[in-house]
């Protein structure tokens, strides 16, 4: 099992203690944090970001709700859990996965940071603070020894975390090839889906957990082997006045099967102005985005713990010249900390730290109950966004529009959803306020969660080369009318020449249309590498555009061919530092949907 790191009670009474006798700022680096509070600083970059871009957690902290009681599992590259800033919040369960201490050694820094982000200790005088500073921590180092075995252990089987609440996985693989979604034959996804299943239901006696991920880092290019895959105009395209593959992501991060997998909780990343940050792969299956920043050079990354001494992890003694916090300097002599985290590696955390901050609100709340209370108060962020809009000649020569990305839409249930941004950036306050009101306003937990069985229809539906006007195929969905949507899968079959030129939309009784896969994504370029390769067969994709809808009622595939002309993709080599040019042939004959299938996660309401 190989996963490659991505650069990847009775009552309804809130867990209140009091408040450290530490000023609020005590913590040195926090007032850096723009994450916790943005007041527009800079993070020790160039540039500063943009007022109350933040998770708004501060009345949240300031009321005591501070993670108490609540465990988090760190799955990465290991943890250095006697951290001055972090050994405070270490519990029991911590494991080296390569020697079977019960120290995970972090030699790269990145869990480590990771850890940081979640539950750094805070009001101590020392350095950082955490989203839930008070919550309670173990590690794996799993990204070194990725085995299944170890994938067990670390995600909810081994003893370490049999009452962990919160899984953060800030790790993911890129894949340019079409997956087979077959639990039955794939003995492995069987496994690791089952045991998924069974700790998101039961851990924690009952309470349940959850696993954060992230959504990766490819909405540009993406590495594969040796290459990176990039855009055909990746090198023109600021030349010729246009955006590199024409605004549209790279990586959809719904191709991933794990990442279409709904026991993960998909995260893409925000930076400290609000927008989408420049790397962060999206889709359809994100179900809510968090700060994640940029590289902290020219603008804000994220500042939290390092691996100690300027010898190791990413503040080092020579320093990186761009940024003003490392290199040994006067706030951080000893080089415990770095201001250069980014990445979906650092919205999942932003996310997990959220979910144990309002869990820690109330004892009530299963980790299902946090993530509902964490949408349904939701900021939506960047909403000016309008999408992207693709032009394309169509098959009679006319050049059409189509809408590849929408911008910010509600669905039927009231939810507003945007493919950046999931169901919106985290408003912790607003979600601790909820989960605390006492009396005939009380928030009422989530029922038990519904899982359908596989509505499938085996169909002959053309896909017209460059036609706006699809493919369709319908299928009455016969379930409870009550059963609320969580989440939405699709098993799909479709053959197609090219299937970098298509479109895949979902649409719902009520009409809210999802885009489950993007064109001109990448994700299927290995279609090129593997000439036996003709299309999808049973390709996983989940969304969330859906949440809060009724299920019950006819649903709607609709496949678009949105290029009837070139087709480039560069390869460019990272050892040799050159790139080449594949230009595959569009389809000669149309594409067909052959088969779909569909489920539903939910909760009867």
């Amino acid at each position: 099992m190989t996963i490659k790191l991505l650069k990847t009670t009775l009552a309804l009474a809130p867990l209140v203690i009091a408040m450290p006798i530490f000023a609020q700022h005590s913590d040195p680096l926090y007032p850096q944090q723009w994450h916790l509070k943005n007041t527009g600083q800079t993070a020790f970059s160039a540039n500063g970001g943009k007022k109350g871009q933040d998770m708004r957690v501060a009345a949240a902290h300031s009321r005591g709700i501070l993670g108490q009681g609540i465990k988090v599992t760190v799955i990465d590259t290991g943890v250095q859990i006697d951290h001055i800033d972090l050994a405070d919040n270490i519990v029991f369960g911590s494991r080296d996965l390569l020697n079977g201490g019960d120290y995970p050694i972090d030699t790269n820094g990145h869990g480590t940071a990771v850890a940081g982000i979640i539950a750094a200790v805070g009001y101590n005088g020392e350095g950082v603070r955490g989203v839930a500073p008070f919550a309670s921590l173990n590690g794996f180092n799993f990204l070194a020894e990725q085995s299944l075995l170890s994938f067990l252990i670390s995600h909810g089987k081994g003893e370490g975390t049999k009452d962990t609440h919160i899984f953060n996985q800030s790790y993911g693989g890129g894949d340019i090839f079409p997956r087979t979604y077959d639990p039955v034959n794939d003995l492995e996804l069987a496994i690791t889906e089952d045991a998924m299943k069974d700790v998101t239901l039961n851990n924690a006696n009952g309470r349940g957990a959850t696993f954060v991920k992230s959504a990766g880092n490819g909405y540009n290019s993406f590495g594969y082997g040796k290459y990176f895959i990039l855009p055909g105009n990746y090198f023109t395209a600021a030349d010729d006045g246009e955006l590199r593959n024409l605004g549209l992501p790279m990586e959809n991060s719904n191709a991933e099967i794990s990442d279409a997998n709904f026991w993960n909780t998909v995260v893409s990343a925000v930076n400290a102005r609000g927008k989408r940050s420049s790397y962060s792969s999206v889709g359809s299956n994100v179900f809510m985005t968090a700060t994640g920043g940029e590289y902290g050079s020219e603008n804000p990354a994220m500042v939290t713990i390092d691996l100690m001494g300027c010898d190791s992890g990413f503040n080092v003694a020579d320093g990186l010249g761009e940024n003003e916090l490392h290199g040994g300097t006067d706030i951080d002599p000893d080089c415990n900390y770095t201001s250069v985290m980014n990445g979906t590696s650092s919205a999942a955390p932003s996310f997990t730290g959220a979910i144990a901050t309002v869990m820690s609100a109330n004892s009530l709340l299963s980790p299902r109950d946090a993530k509902h209370l964490l949408a349904k108060t939701a900021t939506k962020t960047n909403k000016k966004h309008r999408g992207v809009t693709l032009k394309f000649i169509n098959n009679h020569g006319d050049e059409v529009k189509y809408k590849a990305i929408d911008g910010w839409k509600k669905n039927a249930a009231g939810f507003k959803y945007h493919m950046f941004y999931g169901l919106g950036r985290p408003n912790i306050n607003k979600a601790v306020k909820l989960a605390t009101k006492k009396g005939r306003k009380a928030y009422k937990p989530l029922s038990a969660l519904r899982i359908s069985p596989w509505n499938t229809l085996a169909t002959h539906v053309e896909i017209p080369d460059a036609s706006l006007r699809g493919g369709s195929a319908n299928q009455y969905v016969n379930i409870a009318r009550k059963f609320k949507i969580e989440g939405v899968q699709i098993k799909l079959d479709i053959e197609h020449s090219r299937l970098n030129d298509l479109s895949i939309e979902l649409i719902s009784p009520s009409g809210t249309r999802s885009v489950i896969m993007t064109p001109k994504s990448g994700a299927f370029v290995g279609q090129f590498f593997d000439e036996t390769i003709t299309g999808l067969k049973d390709q996983l994709f989940l969304s969330h555009h859906f949440y809060g809808e009724k299920a019950r009622g006819n649903w709607k595939l609709k496949v678009v061919d949105t290029n009837g002309g070139d087709g480039d993709w560069i390869l460019y080599d990272r050892v040799e530092g050159a790139p080449s040019t594949i230009s595959p042939e569009n389809n000669a004959q149309p594409g067909v949907i052959t088969n779909w299938s569909i489920r539903f996660f939910g909760h009867k309401g």
